[in-house]
């Protein structure tokens, strides 16, 4: 029976653990990457951001705005939970992109500036707080029930799955106001400052209404500020436990090493057969991990947690995740292979 190298276990261990880092950050560039980057919190650098106070009733006309853009008053900037909703009141003009539609339909021109109260919810959304009456689904916001025309995302953890649009035309009906924050998009850098332009004028022109350009950073989805803080240092502590336990591999191993430098064994192939073990290892510690998770999704206090939401399993997430590793357990095993050199070959024989 062949013996366990304990020290291979434990590095196969700390890679177990390692990959649900791993599956997180790669799932965080592979899902934003296929929404919609015009709608969810993955603007375009030229985006820009403003501040509208008002002091007497008065309302934007986005209808003048010009063509290809999109304005959305941000209600809810601040989302510090997956669960939380984000809600927009979106207006959207000519042929601009509209997010990735599970079913359904995204607004028309004409549905966002209809005064009946119209929605678009991601599919999370819909399953926790989507309302069924006669038939229809409704989401209710600030006490107003809007009908939901579509359902957006992909059923799984991405921007658009949490999130809400509110027609323009539904949502301000009733407000007397339009105070907030609002970010203008489009794929075209002249647009977007035309419609600066006309946003400013329109503001302008009012009495008792003042106009503040705010610094805009493009962000993707994120954790909480805790989270932000506490994972990286996790993931740190873990590549370091890594890096000790396999100098304690090597010495282990001391003895072989030393038996093939002695028989003409170049480093450069001694560092090869060193790096595929760390992979293997890597591999195996990843593959437990991905089974771990897949096999915790039928946990519902695990699946709705903040990791469980963000460590969905598809096709692609194994690929990266695999691509991710392997480098990781390249490039962990030169310190290693640092320490190969200090074997000295003959007191180890001896």
């Amino acid at each position: 029976m062949k013996k366990i190298n304990i020290n291979g276990l434990m590095i196969s261990i700390s890679f177990f653990l390692a990959s649900f880092f791993i599956v997180v950050f790669v799932n965080q560039l592979s899902m934003n990457k296929e929404n919609n980057r015009n709608y969810d919190m993955f603007n375009g650098p030229d985006s820009r951001k403003i501040s509208i106070t008002c002091a007497e009733p008065f309302l934007l006309s986005p209808w003048d705005y010009g063509e290809d853009f999109v304005i959305y008053n941000m209600v809810r900037e601040v989302n510090t939970h997956y669960d939380s909703d984000w809600v927009r009141v979106v207006y959207g003009k000519g042929d601009f992109p509209t997010p990735s539609m599970k079913n359904g339909q995204f607004f028309t021109e004409e549905q966002m500036l209809s005064s009946e109260p119209l929605c678009v919810i991601g599919t999370n959304v819909s399953k926790r707080s989507g309302e069924i009456i006669d038939g229809e689904e409704y989401y209710t916001y600030e006490g107003v029930r809007y009908r939901v025309i579509g359902h957006m995302g992909t059923n799984v953890a991405t921007d658009l799955d949490v999130m809400v649009m509110l027609n323009w035309g539904g949502y301000f009906e009733n407000k007397t106001v339009c105070s907030g924050n609002y970010i203008i998009d489009s794929d075209n850098k002249s647009v977007i400052e035309s419609a600066v332009e006309k946003v400013k004028s329109d503001v302008e022109s009012s009495s008792g209404t003042e106009f503040k350009p705010l610094v805009f950073r493009s962000t993707i989805r994120s954790f909480d500020s805790s989270s932000r803080t506490i994972y990286p240092i996790a993931l740190i502590i873990l590549i370091l436990s890594i890096v000790v336990i396999s100098i304690f591999y090597i010495k282990s191993i001391s003895y072989q090493i030393a038996v093939k430098k002695l028989v003409g064994f170049s480093m450069p192939m001694l560092f090869l057969e060193l790096a595929l073990k760390f992979v293997k290892y890597a591999l195996s510690g990843l593959a437990l991990a991905l089974v771990s998770m897949f096999l915790l999704t039928f946990n519902e206090t695990y699946a709705s947690s903040e990791i469980g939401y963000f460590t969905v399993i598809t096709p692609w997430t194994v690929v990266y995740a695999a691509v991710v590793t392997v480098v990781l357990a390249v490039v962990l095993s030169v310190v290693p292979v640092i320490a190969i050199y200090k074997i000295d070959t003959s007191e180890k024989i001896k």
